[in-house]
């Protein structure tokens, strides 16, 4: 898709550079002028028409999708912002001993969640070994019990923007860490890691712990079933409402197909 919009813009270049040579050798210098100006009347009136199907499409057809890790990354977010203590300045990482620590991004919020963890349950057999701990399913096949536990998690809300000016067009990065893995929540915060690395696509963390699927994947898997399960219950009380009676405007609208009649043909009467 991205190549055939490669080609066209190609081609499109090579037609309008063509037109311009062969009105400058048939027709001149004026004649280049006059075919130039068109050709911008041309492309500026496509552009207003363009922009205003796309605004139509955008405003009244276009269907919003339900992106459930976009949507719990805004929320923690605005919660970031929303406990964002002013006394937070700049986020680093510490690096190793060959490297001083290097500047991240400008810490724009925080706050302190609790996330589910999923632990492996360990049991020491008859040899003195450890090894993991298994139930029988439905079905009577062994699997590995698991525990499910919880834990804290500090999430940061950073800014990678060069200067205010394109922080204004900037989406803010997350930062999920656990508590043991930075200093204290003063001023500038440095984070005992090598680099932080997107898991997914919309959290930050930590090299040391982005294979922690503890804290990882069974916390995000988590959020998403539990926003999924929200949305679900939205549309749930919007179709109870609206059979009860209680959507007022969806009430109004039947109210108002019922006022208009139908208008009924009188019988025809035939002369005898």
């Amino acid at each position: 898709m991205e190549q055939k919009g490669k080609k066209g813009l190609i081609i499109a270049v090579i037609v309008i550079v063509l037109v311009l040579v062969l009105g400058f050798v048939f027709l001149g210098i004026r004649g280049l002028f006059k075919i130039f100006k068109w050709l911008m009347i041309t492309l500026l009136i496509l552009a207003i028409i363009g922009f205003v199907v796309w605004g139509v499409w955008y405003l009244f057809i276009r269907k919003e999708r339900f992106d459930v890790t976009h949507v719990n990354k805004t929320r923690l977010i605005e919660s970031c912002h929303r406990g964002n203590t002013g006394l937070l300045k700049g986020l680093f990482l510490s690096g190793d001993k060959g490297h001083s620590k290097v500047f991240w991004g400008k810490i724009t919020g925080w706050c302190r969640i609790t996330v589910p963890t999923n632990n492996i349950k360990l049991k020491i057999d008859e040899k003195g070994d450890t090894k993991p701990s298994t139930v029988l399913n439905k079905f009577g096949d062994e699997e590995i019990e698991y525990i499910v536990g919880t834990e804290e998690q500090d999430v940061f809300s950073v800014s990678t923007a060069g200067n205010w000016f394109m922080r204004l067009f900037e989406e803010e990065k997350v930062v999920r860490v656990r508590p043991d893995l930075h200093d204290d929540l003063v001023g500038d915060v440095t984070i005992d890691c090598f680099s932080l690395v997107l898991v997914g696509d919309s959290y930050f963390f930590p090299n040391n712990s982005m294979l922690d699927v503890r804290i990882t994947d069974y916390a995000i898997l988590f959020e998403s079933k539990r926003s999924i399960a929200h949305e679900q219950m939205k549309d749930f009380k919007t179709i109870v409402d609206r059979a009860s009676g209680l959507d007022t405007e969806h009430q109004k609208r039947i109210d108002e197909k019922s006022i208009f009649e139908v208008p009924v043909s009188s019988p025809v009467r035939t002369s005898r």
